[in-house]
Parts: C-alpha cells; structure tokens; sequence
C-alpha cells in the first residue's frame, strides 16, 4: 500500500542457513520478485551475487557481502494501463493461419524500412514498415522468441559477447529492456 509505480524494490530473505538440509536462506543477497513486471540495471558478475563463498570453491560456505549494488532491481509498474486504446487482434481460422517466429532485435536491426533509432527495439518491430512486411509475407501470428528481462551469462562477457537469445531469464513477466 502507498508504494508508488517507477519505485525499484527487491527482497531479502531470513531463515536457517543449512545446505545439507536445503535451506540456503541469506538476508545478504537481493532477490528479484518473480512476479515482477520490470526490471531495472543489469546484473554485475562480482562474488558477492553468490550465497556461497565463491573463491573457496565449497557452496556450503556462508558469504555476508551484499549483493544490492550488482543486482538489477523490480520496479513497480502501474497496473491500471488502458488496454481498451490498443489494437485488438483479428479472428483468424486456423486453417488461414501463418504463425512467424522471429526476435525482435534480429528482425529490425538491419531491415531498411524501420527508422535507424528504432531498429532491434519493440517500437521498431511496430513500425509501419516491420507490420508492411510481415503483412507482404503473409504472416496472421507473430511468436516472439524471448522477450523476457534476462541476464548475459559471465563466460560470454568475458568473450565480449552477449546473450542475444535471451535465455537466461531472470523474469518471465518483465519485458526485457534492451
């Protein structure tokens, strides 16, 4: 009650620090809010985002560092947006159905149409030239492939890379904002 939407939260939890029986409860570590519409920040790889000890090697250690300033934060979203103004979708038999499947940013990042500020941006995919060409195509359905807040995996950023795919989910229900 009174908390108010933009404000960034995230959760600590208390209770027994026993691995050998399951029970990995550390009031160190932030989490996310599973439920969480939006995510703010990223995720920093430090050793303090770890319940455990990371430089001994043994998970069963306990590890008090904090981890707030290396982790993204849930961000309250305002839960009374106005669906009523939005297109609604079309009945489409599935007989007639063409479904694609396709990634936003890899869809938009080098299609000549899409203005060059929105390409790999859900506002480019909503352009009139990726909607034109998708209805060229045929296409009734769109799949997005993942669309959901995700983290960049450490063995990739030491590499320079990142994960395009978006298959690390850290949040089914908050659209990832890159």
């Amino acid at each position: 009650n009174g908390v108010q939407p933009g404000t960034y939260y995230g959760y600590r939890v208390y209770g027994p620090y026993q691995p050998d029986g399951g029970h990995r409860f550390n009031p160190n570590k932030l989490l996310l809010d599973p439920y969480a519409c939006a995510h703010a920040g990223g995720l920093t790889w430090n050793p303090a985002v770890f319940g455990y000890k990371m430089e001994t090697g043994d998970d069963l250690t306990f590890d008090e560092r904090d981890s707030a300033p290396f982790m993204p934060k849930c961000v309250v979203v305002d839960p009374n947006f106005d669906w009523v103004q939005e297109a609604q979708r079309q009945d489409v038999h599935w007989d007639e159905t063409v479904v694609y499947e396709t990634h936003v940013k890899g869809f938009t990042r080098q299609h000549p149409g899409v203005p060059e500020n929105l390409r790999g941006t859900y506002a480019g995919f909503g352009s009139d030239a990726a909607i034109d060409h998708l209805k060229a195509l045929g296409i009734t359905s769109v799949e997005l492939l993942p669309v959901h807040s995700f983290i960049n995996d450490s063995n990739l950023l030491d590499k320079h890379l990142t994960n395009y795919w978006g298959y690390n989910t850290i949040g089914f229900f908050a659209p990832d904002p890159r």
